[in-house]
């Protein structure tokens, strides 16, 4: 499908349609049998009304409606609230079970996540009906949901849109009544955002929706429900904050088999381990039915349930094999009537990613005494089910170190008219030979443990949830405090200590030890982290190093980052590359200088950092020994770096922000992280470390170039927004700002490698650190303003002004672009506007070449055709023409000469 550059919806020029955002109580959440709330006291509708702003209220739902999804974010925040307390938590005794007997509590979620990625719906009342359009499922649950809250007659209700994945409820449920609710209340079609803002909150308010609390004897001989709290199915949150909600909606049958087998098969496979007993052997033993007995066997035997699950030998894959049965009674209670069901699945997870995926799946189904016998289904479509729907979904909340999926799909135009949805007769199937998918998450869940060891007794098992337990696992246990504050002392020792111990070397992995989703993986967080830029010499080859760093206490040359094991990290094991990216210590001992910015790197996630190792480690090897560096006395000295790194060294690992949304969490991890964009946009101090406070961020100059401000400081004439901060990082050029040049060329190379949505979110971290709106209508306003002041020749500037002529008025041209490339209006670009002339020198004398940069064009280099007098008049007249407000550059005569005779030694 098509994508949107701004993510707005494909009908974004109907103007009719309007956005709406929907504002959440303070309190919210699932409480074992209760909804717990606050009460919506006041609102005053009026506040916004003069800006075109509709506010929406329906008991405790509030939402806003506006032209623009910007303009009704805005009104969202700012509208005046006020909410009521809600009581305290309540608490529910359970019964008290015996200790002989083993006990167990699972949980199923209301909600499995927020959605499966960034998207619209879109509501619309047509000839009195509703048109719903966006990821959710065509299904007669949502319409008669729908149907009850919008208190409507459900054949009146259509919903047109993918088919919803997960095996249980997602936020696109709730972002489709609150259109629904939005849409009726303004009398027009209404768009939706369907983010993990509100969403994710949602799903972890919604997250407890029914706890069983499971007892057996230690033999399995027995098997009991002792407590049984929350609700089967948990319909939209709109139906709960407007008052709407009815008990013939929190009944679903078969939603009700999934979460029941759920919890039996698992625990029965608990019982299976606690007595060192095979699985299947403990189910034969129990299961009293005939039929039941021979469809396991069956199942067991063409899966092959006593061979060993096939290893292939990567290093970051391990597998497991789990089986579960149901046998679900027919209406009239016959013991031999009904369907039994047994699976058995084999599942890969990436101990890296946490992925999971159904590599084999065994499945037989038996209808009852008057069907066929032990027939054995087509596992092809049950697999892809599963996988879409069980092992596809987000993390709940996403993590900050989930890479993002490809950007939003384009939403189809909105019919005409509704057509009424097709009723289907009682007892109709809705296909020829109806899968009863009972034992669908307790066989993964089951496999999962045999794979890993990790007993997963809450579905969803997303990759972010896979990999924080496969984490915690390898955690050591807690300790007596005696001894952790000795391992805390003997761990600050070992710091300061200025000498570290070698890592003994390794052969290189072989390059198929690692999965091609760990590798890709690995390239984008090298992409994210510019390794390649650091580490590849001019016209050099790329990673073998050789670049060198001018600093304040000499020249620092980037090292081999192939695999060769003797120039190279062909030798270093993981371990070692690790100890690097997070301490700065080499595998042979010897202290790292910051140069390599492994104080950011640190922040870097293991899941991540193992594939970026398996990456490396997958690259061609080729010998190139870097040079020697040249650093004066007593900044040779590499053990100083102990105390450097006592001082200045934070390896704390990335933290979220639990007040911030999941997109500020993901800018933030990246730009902190692998990014480290602070590393050039901080300046330092004596010692050469990132300065703090107010410091942060604040624009520093790195080889010869500045990297301006990302504050509210920022020197921008016509103000940056998120949104053209995203254009910038994605394409290497903004309409009102510039193209990148320099340095930061090759990161919007890279970064235009990475999801879409992943360079957003690090815009939206960027704009919140600038204080930038997410867009501004005024801003081209201002910024025509500024054009049209620098139409005016400066005086005095008539050197300047026939050097301009001469070189650069045939692209430049009052200030505008001709015939080429160069697009950007010069009073609009940010370093005639810095503090310092250094960029537009750089720029004169070396050309801006902005290569793996599409579309931004070049400018040719004039080192060799003006003299150190013409470039001077030149910056002199471009920066009193083009920004006549600003106070005229100082020493520019001494910033030429000093820039050139960095270029004639390049």
């Amino acid at each position: 499908m098509n994508r949107f550059p701004d993510n707005r919806p494909a009908d974004q020029d109907n103007d009719a349609l309007r956005y709406g955002v929907v504002i959440r109580p303070p309190v919210y959440r699932l409480d074992a049998r209760a909804f717990v709330c606050s009460q919506l006291l006041h609102v005053d509708r009026e506040a916004l009304a003069s800006e075109g702003i509709t506010v929406v209220t329906d008991g405790n739902f509030v939402g806003v409606v506006a032209a623009s999804h910007e303009a009704a974010r805005q009104a969202a925040a700012r509208l005046p609230l006020r909410w009521s307390t809600p009581d305290r938590d309540r608490t529910t005794t359970s019964p008290t079970v015996a200790e002989q007997r083993l006990r167990r509590d699972y949980q199923w979620p209301g909600r499995l996540g927020w959605g499966a990625a960034p998207d619209w719906v879109i509501a619309d009342f047509i000839d009195g009906g509703l048109r719903l359009d966006g990821p959710v499922a065509n299904s007669e649950r949502l319409r008669r949901e729908l149907a009850c809250l919008l208190e409507s007659d459900p054949q009146r209700i259509h919903v047109d849109g993918d088919a919803e994945a997960g095996l249980g409820r997602q936020g696109s449920d709730d972002a489709a009544a609150d259109a629904a609710l939005l849409a009726r209340a303004v009398g027009r079609p209404v768009a939706v955002r369907l983010d993990p803002d509100p969403y994710a909150r949602d799903a972890g308010a919604l997250a407890r929706a029914r706890r069983m609390r499971v007892s057996g004897t230690a033999d399995g001989d027995d098997f009991r429900v002792d407590d049984d709290l929350g609700y089967v199915s948990v319909p939209p949150l709109a139906l709960w904050l407007t008052g709407r909600l009815t008990d013939g909606l929190l009944s679903d049958p078969d939603a009700a088999a999934l979460q029941f087998t759920f919890v039996q098969e698992s625990f029965l496979d608990e019982v299976a381990a606690a007595l060192g007993e095979d699985p299947v052997a403990l189910r034969l033993r129990h299961i009293k039915d005939p039929r039941g007995k021979q469809l396991l066997s069956s199942v067991a035997d063409q899966a092959g349930w006593g061979k060993p699950v096939e290893d292939d030998g990567r290093a970051d894959l391990v597998r497991g094999r789990g089986v579960a049965y149901s046998h679900r009674p027919s209406s009239s209670g016959d013991a031999g009537s009904g369907t039994r069901s047994a699976w058995i699945a084999d599942v890969e997870v990436n101990t890296v990613t946490g992925g999971v995926r159904l590599s084999r799946l065994v499945a037989g189904q038996d209808a009852g005494a008057d069907g066929p016998l032990s027939p054995l289904l087509d596992a092809k479509p049950l697999s892809d089910t599963l996988e879409r729907k069980l092992l596809g979904l987000p993390a709940t909340p996403p993590s900050a170190d989930d890479w993002a999926a490809p950007g939003d799909r384009q939403l189809p135009a909105r019919q005409t008219s509704v057509p009424p949805a097709p009723p289907r007769p009682a007892g109709t199937p809705a296909a020829t030979d109806p899968v009863d998918l009972s034992p669908a998450v307790a066989v993964v869940a089951n496999a999962l443990y045999d794979a890993t060891g990790v007993r997963f007794r809450s579905p969803p098992f997303s990759p972010a949830r896979v990999r924080a337990a496969l984490q915690q696992q390898s955690r050591p246990g807690k300790r007596r405090w005696w001894w952790g504050g000795a391992v805390a002392v003997a761990g600050l020792l070992a710091t300061l200590w200025p000498w570290r111990p070698s890592i003994a070397p390794v052969a290189r992995p072989a390059a198929n030890l690692y999965s091609a989703e760990t590798l890709e993986r690995g390239r984008l967080v090298a992409e994210a982290g510019d390794c390649a830029v650091c580490h590849t010499a001019e016209g050099g080859t790329v990673n073998l190093g050789g670049r060198p760093f001018e600093t304040p206490f000499g020249t620092l040359y980037s090292t081999n980052l192939t695999p060769d094991p003797d120039t190279g990290i062909g030798n270093w094991s993981y371990a070692a590359f690790e100890r690097a990216m997070r301490e700065g210590i080499g595998r042979d001992g010897r202290h790292l200088y910051p140069a390599f910015p492994y104080t950011d790197f640190a922040k870097i996630s293991d899941a991540d950092m193992q594939a970026l190792y398996g990456y490396l480690m997958a690259q061609p090897a080729v010998a190139a020994p870097a040079p020697q560096n040249d650093l004066r006395f007593p900044f040779n000295i590499r053990s100083m770096m102990a105390g450097w790194n006592f001082l200045f060294h934070d390896p704390s690992p990335f933290k979220p922000d639990p007040t911030r949304s999941a997109q500020w969490n993901r800018g933030a991890y990246l730009f902190e992280g692998a990014g480290h964009c602070g590393a050039c946009h901080t300046p330092r101090n004596l010692f050469g470390a990132e300065k703090g406070g107010d410091a942060r961020l604040a624009g520093a100059l790195v080889d010869g170039w500045e990297a301006p401000a990302l504050t509210a400081d920022s020197r921008a004439p016509a103000g940056w927004t998120e949104q053209s901060l995203f254009e910038y990082l994605r394409t290497g050029r903004s309409e009102l700002h510039g193209v990148a040049g320099g340095p930061m060329a090759p990161v919007v190379a890279g970064l235009a490698e990475l999801p879409e949505d992943d360079v957003r979110a690090i815009a939206h971290y960027v704009a919140t650190q600038m204080d930038a709106p997410l867009s501004d209508p005024a801003r081209a306003e201002r910024a025509a303003a500024v054009v049209t002041a620098s139409q005016v020749e400066p005086v005095g500037q008539e050197a300047g002004q026939r050097v301009f002529e001469g070189a650069c008025a045939a692209c430049h041209e009052n200030g505008t672009a001709t015939f080429t490339s160069a697009k950007q209006a010069l009073a609009l670009n940010t370093n005639l506007h810095s503090q310092r002339p250094d960029n537009v020198i750089q720029s004169i004398l070396g050309g801006v070449h902005a290569e793996g940069v599409a579309g931004t064009g070049e400018m040719p280099a004039f080192a060799h055709s003006l003299s150190d007098r013409q470039i001077v008049d030149l910056v002199q007249y471009l920066r009193a023409r083009f920004a006549p407000g600003e106070t005229p550059w100082k020493e520019v005569g001494k910033t030429v000469a000093d820039l050139r005779r960095e270029h004639d030694q390049q």
